[in-house]
C-alpha cells in the first residue's frame, strides 16, 4: 500500500510538478486530474478501490496548485507534456487517465495529444467549452458570471479570485456547507459524508498552499475557446455524468459525448456532481481493470 503525498519532480523547463500516489505502487498506473479548485490530494477519494484492484493511482497538481510551480501563459494542451514527462520520470510507458469536473478538459487534451501512450481515458462530470451556446444555462449564477467575466476581462477575474480562494483555503468545510444548499438531493446526501468532506477540505487547503492567485488561471482557460478540437480525439473516451448535476450541467456532458468521435457515455438520472463518485465508483473503475 502507498500513501506518498509529497512527491515532486523537476521538469525540463525547471518547474516543479507535485504528485501523490495511492493504492498499489506495483499496479497499473492511472493519472488523476483534479477538479477546480483541487489538488493532488483529491485522488485519495479512490485510495481503497485502487488498492483493492491493484491500481497505482497518481494525483497531479496542475501548475500553480499545491506543490507545482506556476507556468505562465499555459494552455490545456500543454498539460499533456507535463503528464508525459512525469510518466517518463516514473519509468511508466503506458498509462490511463481520469479527469473529474474541472480536470475533464485536461483529460480530453491528453486524449488528443498523446493517445499513443494511453490505455484508457475517463471523464467524470467534466467541464465543457463554455463558448458553446446553452451549455452554461443551468449552472449556478455565481459560476456562470465568473466564467463570463474571466472570458471578457481576465485581469479583473484574476484580481477578484483571491478573495474566494481565501475562504476555500481557510474555511473549506464552511464553503462545502454553503455549496450543499445549492445542489440537488443526491449531492446534499453526498456532502454529509464525513470522509468525502475530509478529503475535499484537505484538497482545497492544499490547492492554495503557495498562492491564492495562480489557480485562477483555470477559470480563464475554462472561459476561453479550447486550444484543441474534441473532434480530433482518436482514442475511445469513457464519460459519466449525473443528470442532477448542478455544478457542471449535464448539457456539458452531452456535448462532450456528441462531439468526441468515440465516446462511451453513461448518464445517471439520479446522480449529481459529488454523489456520482461515491455511488458509481465501482462501475467507473471497470475501465482500469479490464
Amino acid at each position: 500500500m502507498s500513501n506518498n503525498i509529497y512527491n515532486q519532480i523537476t521538469l525540463c523547463d525547471g518547474r516543479r510538478l507535485g504528485f501523490a500516489e495511492f493504492g498499489d505502487l506495483q499496479g497499473r498506473p492511472v493519472f488523476y486530474f483534479h477538479g477546480f479548485p483541487g489538488s493532488r490530494l483529491e485522488a485519495k477519494l479512490a485510495e481503497k478501490i485502487s488498492l483493492d484492484t491493484h491500481v497505482r493511482f497518481i494525483g497531479i497538481d496542475r501548475p500553480g496548485y499545491g506543490l507545482s510551480s506556476v507556468k505562465p501563459a499555459r494552455t490545456f494542451i500543454d498539460w499533456a507534456d507535463d503528464v508525459a514527462e512525469l510518466a517518463d520520470a516514473l519509468g511508466i510507458d503506458r498509462f490511463s487517465i481520469l479527469g473529474v469536473s474541472g480536470g475533464g478538459p485536461y483529460a480530453a487534451a491528453c486524449a488528443c495529444k498523446i493517445p499513443d501512450r494511453l490505455d484508457a481515458v475517463g471523464i467524470i462530470c467534466g467541464m465543457g467549452p463554455v463558448e458553446v451556446a446553452g451549455l452554461m444555462r443551468d449552472m449556478p449564477w455565481m459560476y456562470h458570471r465568473g466564467l463570463r467575466l474571466a472570458g471578457r476581462r481576465p485581469e479583473i477575474a484574476a484580481a477578484l479570485y483571491p478573495f474566494s480562494a481565501f475562504f476555500f483555503r481557510k474555511y473549506p468545510e464552511r464553503m462545502l456547507s454553503i455549496l450543499s444548499g445549492k445542489v440537488a438531493g443526491p449531492d446534499k446526501i453526498a456532502l454529509k459524508n464525513t470522509e468525502l468532506i475530509k478529503i475535499l477540505s484537505a484538497s482545497f487547503r492544499e490547492a492554495f498552499r503557495n498562492s491564492l492567485r495562480w489557480p485562477a488561471t483555470d477559470v480563464v482557460l475554462y472561459s476561453l475557446p479550447w486550444q484543441f478540437s474534441l473532434s480530433d480525439i482518436r482514442i475511445k473516451v469513457h464519460l459519466w455524468h449525473g443528470e442532477m448535476d448542478k455544478i457542471v450541467p449535464p448539457a456539458m456532458g452531452h456535448y462532450l459525448a456528441n462531439t468526441i468521435p468515440d465516446c462511451q457515455a453513461t448518464f445517471y438520472p439520479d446522480e449529481g456532481h459529488f454523489s456520482i463518485i461515491l455511488n458509481r465508483i465501482q462501475e467507473i473503475w471497470r475501465i482500469f481493470s479490464a
